[in-house]
This record gives C-alpha cells, structure tokens and sequence, in this order.
C-alpha cells in the first residue's frame, strides 16, 4: 500500500530505505540499524508520488493512458481482494456486476423477505471469511504464560495490516508449530481472553497437553472464521417464515409494511416512571417511558448524551413489574449490552447476562452478573458436586467420559435453573440465538443501539415470541458495519428502526443533553435534530481550567486542527 510507504535516507547518503510506517516503524530489529527512523517521510506528497522516485509522466505520454474512472478503480480494487490478477478487461464479462436484488419497504410476507435478505447475509458471510481467512501470519515470536484456570495462554504480536479487520475478545485463532528436530509438528486452536496495551494479543489454547512451551520463535497464526452469527441471522429469518408463534401477529404484520389497525397495550401504568437506583428522569425520558409502555411497537431516538441507558433500564425495569415474565434486553455490542445489563442490576432486578462460550474468559465489568459466574458460585448442595467436577477438570484438564456426562447435565440444569430465576435477561443480538436459550419466550424485547445492528441481527431477539418491542437507537449516528459493498449497496446497511421510520413510525426523542459544552452541542442539534436538542449542562459546568493547553481561543472550546 503505497500510502504507508516512506523513505529515510540512511546515514550513508547513497541508499535510501523504503519502509512501511505500520508495522515496519516499530520493529525492534530496525532500531539498531544505525537508521534515525524519526526522518522517515511519506513517499506520497500532495496527491503526487515524490519526483525523485516516479517522474510525472509528459503530456505526449499523458493522452496515450487510458482514462479510467474512480468508479471503475474501485470496482477493480474490489475485484483484486478475491482476484490480485483482476484487470479492467474484467469489469466487462458477465456476472460481475451482478447486484443482488436489494432490500425493500414492504414485503408480501415472510418468505419474500428470507428471500431477499439471506443472499446478502451470504455475501456478506463469504465476505468475512475471506477477509479473516487472509489474515495468516508467519515467523511470530510468543511468550508462555499459564492462567488461573490452569490453561496455556500464549501472548504475541499480531501485526494489524491496514485493512477493516481488527481482533477482538472472544475471537479464535490456531496458533502452529512446523516442528524441528526436537520437537514435532503441533497446532491449536484458542481463543483471545485480551489485547494489552502494547499491542499483545493473549490467546487461551484449548491443548494442554504437548505444548511447545520450550519454543518461542517461528510460530504461524491463523483466523479461524466462525460462521455463528451468521447462521443465527439466517435461522432466524427462517423461524419468522415457518413458526407462527415467533412474534405476535400484530409485530409479524407491521414488521413487513402491512396495513394494521394501531394497538395499544392494555397494561396498569405505574405512578412513577422513574426506577429505583437510577437517576431522576427528565419531561422527554419520562414522557417516553410512559409511551412505550402502551405500544406493541416503540422507537427512542437518543440524540448523543440524552441518557438512553437510563431511560431503557426504567422501561425494563417497568415491564419486568408487569409480571408477564422475563424480559430479553439486547444491543448488539457487548459493551452496549454490560452498560445495560449494570444500569437495569441497579434498580434491583434479578438479572442475568448471558455471554458466548468464547467470552467466558475476557473481564467484564459485570462479571458477578454473568451466567457462567453465577453457575461456578451458587451454593447449595446439588452445586456442590458440580464444582466438585469443575475442579477436577479444571485440574487435570480432562474428565472421564461418565463424568463429563455428569457434569454437563449438571452444568446445564443449572444454567437453566439461574437463566429462569431471573427478571431480565441481557445478552448480544447474536447471543439470544444461543441454544442455551432455544426453549426460552420472551413477549417483550428491548434492543439498544438497535441503529447499529443489521435487520436479520435485530430479528434474532424477536423470533423468540414477541409481543412487545422496543428499538433504542438513533439512525443519525453510525450505522452498521457492513464490510461487503455489495450487500450493503442492496441495503443490508439500513436498520429495521430506519425502515420503520420510513414505513411511518413516529420515534420519541429524548430531548436533552448532558454530555456537551452547549457550543458543541449546537452545532448536531441544528443539523440532524431541528433544533431542538436541549442542554442539560451549563457552560460553568463544562469549564476545564489549569489545562497546559495552548487553546486557541479560550472562550470556545473547539478548535479545526489541520
């Protein structure tokens, strides 16, 4: 990639070294090689190679190129990540610039709409799997390490190229060996507990037996692409088609742009719509707490700042009292999903967050209210033998077959009994399509950040028999990362809460602000919010003094830097 490229010219003036600002800059090995690296310069400057290297070509040579168009450069850079030897010829055969047929407003039924959305969770599926799948590294040096729970884990660096792909907790990835003369050919696969600061990635191995650990250079990693949150997209829109207790009627039709009579809930309001252990809510958080109570389906817009989180917890926490059983409370990231889960824990609620199998190992702030916590910490007898169990295998790191039946259908009652005994459960979009919760019906859903979630995501949580729904989100603000443009193209880029905006439901908007300087809020209330974004901070309360900041002017707290 060109525009990582740079030159130092080293101290013996002849040469020039061409280097790569990432990773190549940070390399120890270079450090030493008599080169100052605090000269490097991009090789790249003003839109123009620099002279020395590329020569601008003359105007004689300028018309016999052939002009080429930006749309057509990126259709061949597409083209390139399945194909390096792409050329432009390639544009012109048939089928590659096939679009799929792209999302609609209104669908006939459920059929029509699995029709239309699962080609581009497959595009976008094959998309991941070949952009994780590329990502093989070789020649990496690890250092051992051995956890709390007495399995291996290996650190080591894995390089970030430029590309969208970055890792993340819970991520798996094969760590191999291609052996030596002393030791043979080993591989496996863990999974990623941490990233440390200094760019480390801590990778749990399921192997504990013959792990190289005498060895510590010459290791290759790969990605190992997971298809779960895929699948669960497809199931779901296929749960939608077949099963017609997935969601009520009145959500079945409304969610594919029929004609329906409006509803309301019958439901006893409360006195106050405020909830214990939270903050007192506001005219517009208030107004739209009592709102969503008496609709099957309900929109908040959160403008940055507005206190979602807050007024979500107070929503869950009235319908939890409303005593038509459990709750399901979704985002689909799980730092969303943890902030949530903390805030509806305060208000007093049995909550119980439910966390992939993969993530068990990364810390979460709301680790005692995680499943596989409270599965290792309840205490009754029956528990005693699992965790009689759970320390046997934790120790040898293996049971014997009868014992292994054993303590999985003791681990499994027990997740059960844990999972029923709660007033909420919270878990990622992706999570609720968790088999640990297959025989679980939740009538009434709320989803935060539902704006940053693909549609076929948002439908995991309702299929499990909705009756009342609640987005959280705010279409002004980002949107789903689709890395495959074609499918985002057709549309896989819009939310459900965008197309039922566009289908003519009214969102709430919560109204004031908390977060900002009220010069910085100005400027998105005017532009995305018609003005009507409130502040709920003064200026004095956002004043920073004894900064040593030269700012350019003290009275404005915003500055362009260039």
């Amino acid at each position: 990639n060109v525009f990582l490229l740079g030159f130092i010219s080293a101290k013996t003036e002849s040469v020039v070294v061409l280097l790569c600002r990432e990773p190549c800059l940070n390399v120890n090995a270079l450090k030493d090689m008599n080169w100052d690296l605090s000269q490097w310069c991009p090789l790249i400057d003003d839109r123009c190679f620099l002279q020395w290297l590329v020569k601008i070509p003359s105007e004689k040579e300028q018309l016999r190129a052939r002009q080429i168009s930006a749309q057509q450069i990126n259709k061949v850079e597409e083209l390139w990540k399945t194909n390096p030897d792409a050329s432009l010829e390639d544009l012109e055969k048939p089928g590659v610039d096939d679009e799929p047929q792209p999302v609609a407003l209104k669908y006939e039924d459920a059929y029509q709409y699995q029709n239309v959305f699962a080609p581009l969770i497959k595009l976008e599926a094959d998309y991941d799997k070949m952009m994780k799948e590329s990502q093989s590294k070789d020649n990496v040096t690890v250092r051992w390490d051995i956890g709390l729970n007495k399995k291996r884990i290996a650190y080591f660096v894995f390089p970030k190229e430029d590309n969208e792909l970055r890792l993340v907790p819970g991520d798996e990835l094969r760590l191999r060996y291609s052996g030596d003369a002393a030791h043979p050919a080993w591989q496996s696969v863990g999974h990623v507990i941490k990233l440390t600061a200094q760019e480390e990635v801590a990778l749990e191995l399921r192997a504990s037996q013959g792990v190289p650990v005498d060895v510590n250079h010459g290791f290759s990693v790969d990605f190992v692409w997971k298809s779960t949150s895929f699948d669960r997209m497809q199931g779901a829109m296929k749960t939608f088609a077949v099963d017609e207790t997935s969601v009520s009627g009145y959500i079945y039709h409304h969610l594919l742009g029929h004609e329906v009579e409006v509803q309301m809930v019958r439901n006893a309001l409360p006195r106050r719509f405020g909830a214990p252990g939270l903050p007192e809510l506001n005219a517009s958080q208030v107004f739209a707490v009592k709102s969503v109570l008496q609709k099957p389906i309900s929109l908040i817009q959160g403008p940055p700042g507005t206190g979602k989180t807050v007024t979500s917890a107070a929503i869950v926490y009235h319908m939890a009292k409303q005593g038509q059983g459990q709750v399901l409370v979704c985002a689909p990231s799980n730092v969303a999903v943890d902030q949530l889960a903390e805030k509806i824990s305060a208000t007093g609620l049995k909550v119980v967050r439910l966390c992939a199998k993969s993530r068990e190992a990364v810390s979460s702030p709301v680790e005692h209210l995680t499943l596989h916590y409270q599965v290792q910490h309840l205490d009754t007898s029956e528990k005693s033998e699992l965790h009689k169990l759970q320390q046997l295998k934790d120790e040898q790191g293996e049971l014997s077959s009868s014992d292994e039946k054993k303590y999985k259908a003791l681990k499994r009652a027990t997740e059960r009994e844990i999972s029923q005994s709660a007033d909420v459960i919270c878990c990622t979009c992706v999570g609720a399509g968790d088999p640990r919760l297959a025989n679980f019906r939740f009538r009434q859903v709320l989803i935060d950040e539902s704006t940053q979630a693909t549609e076929p995501e948002c439908l995991i949580p309702l299929v499990l028999g909705a009756k009342q729904v609640v987005l959280v989100g705010d279409h002004c603000q980002l949107g789903p990362v689709i890395m495959c443009k074609k499918a985002a193209r057709a549309g896989l880029a819009q939310s459900l809460f965008e197309r039922l905006i566009l289908l003519g439901v009214k969102p709430i908007r919560l109204q004031v602000q908390y977060r900002m300087h009220p010069c910085l809020s100005e400027f998105p209330s005017n532009s995305f919010y018609e003005g009507t974004l409130q502040n709920g901070v003064t200026i004095n309360e956002r004043q920073s003094s004894g900064i040593d900041f030269p700012w350019p002017v003290p009275n404005r707290p915003m500055f362009f830097y260039v």
